[in-house]
């Protein structure tokens, strides 16, 4: 009989949970139920984070925490997760994404190896979570396995998010993947039948791709390793809901976790008239699945009132966002190099955490700020900024 380890009892539990909250109709049910898994959260991610987790690492993410209660503008803490862009490029036009849709932004370009070990080097006494992904595809950059054992070696817990089109199917890219000691893979899936996978992801190959996952767990098995952690992600919209139920059989067919997330439709680009298509294109039927800012927006897309945010967001305290060129966003959703807090090749990532800007955008969470044109990238924020 094959042995489950406890990491990955506590990760099915923690899914069971979710799936039985997103289940329940009542609102009060699901907040009860997700602080019923608050405690097995807890367990679950210090036994996943064990040997990256130092005494400071530990004492800067309860300072960083305590000054979030607080919503403290000036920082001591530093960012304890963080996001590194080994490149902005992709290879699929995703439908949703804006990288996909080709809109304008930042210049495309990868990350030279030793910019990022200059990174993680600054980052490492701090930072024990690393997500080495972002606007493009990590799979381009040549680097990335490199960069991946780069960080891992420095203590760093690693995870990234690919459509895998990049992935070269043979034993030898698995096994490079699998030695590199990357935590986890998060693969964009979002359909189980070629014709849904296609509507998003136009001209690409679905049973390809799975043969690919199933080489990566293969290697797996095959070098005895525990990881990466296989997820299998699905953005949930009207084209592909009613194949839920199957990717979840999809999912546990290969051993791997299912992933639901709403849809960010990138509205903040689009006039009324576009909006309106897209969003009555692209949202699921069952609001259970619809992102509470675009359940509840006013009809000119914003996610606030007249200044305040009505959504609570934590990361301008405890993550930051590393650009491929080294600028330096506030979170993952900005997509524009309008709105840059800094750049960590110019200056110490301690000196931007607590910049003009940064103590800006932390002071919108708590006050209204006496100008919406002082440059705040959080502004009217609806999942992505563009």
């Amino acid at each position: 009989m094959t042995q489950v380890n406890p990491r990955e009892k506590l990760d099915r539990t923690i899914g069971k949970m979710n799936r039985w909250a997103d289940d329940m109709s009542s609102g009060w049910g699901r907040t009860l139920y997700r602080a019923a898994n608050w405690p097995v959260r807890a367990v679950w991610h210090v036994w996943r984070n064990r040997r990256y987790l130092t005494t400071y690492k530990l004492w800067n993410m309860g300072l960083v925490n305590l000054e979030l209660l607080f919503h403290r503008r000036q920082m001591t803490g530093l960012p304890y997760i963080i996001k590194i862009e080994p490149t902005n490029i992709c290879n699929t036009t995703c439908r949703l994404c804006p990288t996909g849709m080709g809109l304008p932004g930042r210049a495309k370009g990868k990350m030279a190896f030793n910019d990022f070990c200059d990174i993680i080097d600054t980052v490492k006494k701090h930072t024990y979570v690393a997500d080495l992904s972002n606007w493009g595809d990590p799979l381009i950059s040549p680097d990335i396995y490199k960069m991946i054992r780069y960080a891992h070696d420095a203590g760093i817990w690693t995870y990234i998010s690919s459509n895998l089109h990049a992935f070269h199917q043979d034993a030898n890219d698995a096994e490079s993947m699998v030695r590199s000691g990357l935590g986890m893979l998060n693969c964009s899936l979002h359909a189980v039948t070629q014709a849904t996978y296609e509507k998003y992801q136009p001209g690409k190959n679905l049973d390809l791709v799975l043969e690919k996952i199933r080489a990566i767990l293969e290697a797996k098995h095959r070098l005895r390793s525990r990881t990466p952690v296989v997820k299998l992600f699905f953005v949930v919209t009207k084209y592909n809901e009613h194949e839920i139920d199957d990717f979840r059989i999809l999912a546990e067919s290969l051993s791997c976790e299912a992933i639901f997330i709403p849809a960010s439709l990138n509205l903040r680009l689009a006039e009324n008239e576009t909006r309106a298509k897209i969003m009555e294109e692209w949202l699921p039927e069952n609001e259970k699945w619809i992102a509470p800012w675009y359940r509840q927006n006013d009809r000119n897309g914003s996610c606030r009132g007249k200044y305040l945010k009505r959504y609570p967001c934590d990361w301008p305290w405890w993550g930051t966002v590393i650009n491929w060129d080294g600028a330096v966003s506030v979170c993952c959703g900005v997509f524009d190099m309008r709105w840059e807090m800094g750049n960590i090749f110019k200056s110490t990532l301690r000196t931007i955490w607590n910049n003009e800007l940064y103590q800006t955008v932390r002071k919108s969470f708590t006050q209204p700020l006496k100008s919406q044109a002082m440059g705040e990238p959080c502004k009217s924020c609806s999942g992505v900024r563009m």
